[in-house]
């Protein structure tokens, strides 16, 4: 008979080795990183799976389906202790509930236009793009039409989506994209679903990790952060320093310093200091 002890025990060693043991990495590593927590989730039923796949008209790759029959997504989080008083969350890892797995299209035809040439309704998200794989270094060519299927797996913000892109609904091996919302740029970000979350766990879910790979590159806050935790990341891609620099409408986890401390005391002649010493 399985006692809830074994129960817990397994779970633990599930979610432990699905984050690649992340968590004791940072209790042995990384100083001032507390708070680690993994949110567990109970799987999908094979019903729910065969459903979602039903409703969209396409099958998950085997490696998502996998997943979501052992655990129903994934949320990992973390904070960093700035000083004593000041602990932030800072890193976060984000899989959703299947469920909340929709269509791009779905979700954004608010600001999809249509295409410049009037007799064709397709908006520009549709359209032919070449990207660079990142794994060969090869040059690769992402054909979309009216019949492929965009999927949103996490959003950064309002400038760009994680998308699980499949070219046409027959694929068996849909891949990981980045829609740059501002210019509708695709960029490569992995093969398979299973690549995409090692890579987040490489990425110790610093925020915003996935704008590493865009043309636009990180917020300076984060890039901050890479410096302080993982610099060795940016190393590898240290062309992503030449692009420009992104101002993300929000709060960074840091303090903001007052201008005040740069204000300098009156100067002084040195004739006043003379006459100070003589007398």
């Amino acid at each position: 008979m399985t006692t809830i002890k074994n129960v817990v025990d397994l779970d633990d060693m599930f979610y432990e080795s699905l984050s690649l043991g992340l968590a004791k990495k940072f209790a042995d590593c990384i100083p001032r990183i507390t708070n680690v927590t993994c949110e567990k989730r109970l799987p999908c039923e094979k019903a729910q799976v065969t459903a979602w796949e039903s409703r969209h008209n396409i099958y998950l790759p085997d490696d998502m389906k996998r997943f979501y029959l052992s655990t129903d997504g994934f949320n990992f989080y973390w904070s960093y202790q700035y000083s004593p008083n000041d602990i932030r969350r800072v890193g976060h890892i984000h899989f959703p509930h299947l469920i909340q797995i929709t269509l791009v299209r779905d979700n954004i035809d608010t600001i999809l236009s249509s295409s410049p040439n009037t007799a064709v309704t397709i908006p520009p998200i549709i359209r032919q793009s070449n990207y660079i794989d990142s794994t060969s270094g090869y040059l690769n060519h992402l054909n979309l039409n009216s019949r492929s299927k965009i999927f949103e797996l996490s959003t950064i913000t309002d400038l760009a989506k994680v998308c699980l892109v499949y070219e046409t609904p027959e694929s068996s091996n849909p891949k990981i994209f980045l829609l740059e919302m501002g210019t509708f740029k695709w960029q490569f970000l992995a093969d398979t679903f299973t690549e995409y979350l090692r890579m987040s766990i490489a990425h110790l879910g610093l925020p915003y990790w996935e704008l590493c790979f865009s043309s636009c590159g990180l917020p300076s806050w984060t890039e901050q952060l890479f410096l302080l935790l993982a610099p060795h990341l940016l190393e590898k891609n240290e062309n992503r320093r030449l692009k420009n620099i992104v101002c993300v409408n929000e709060n960074p986890p840091y303090n903001v310093l007052d201008p005040a401390v740069f204000r300098t005391k009156p100067r002084c002649s040195r004739q006043s200091q003379k006459n100070r010493i003589n007398n």
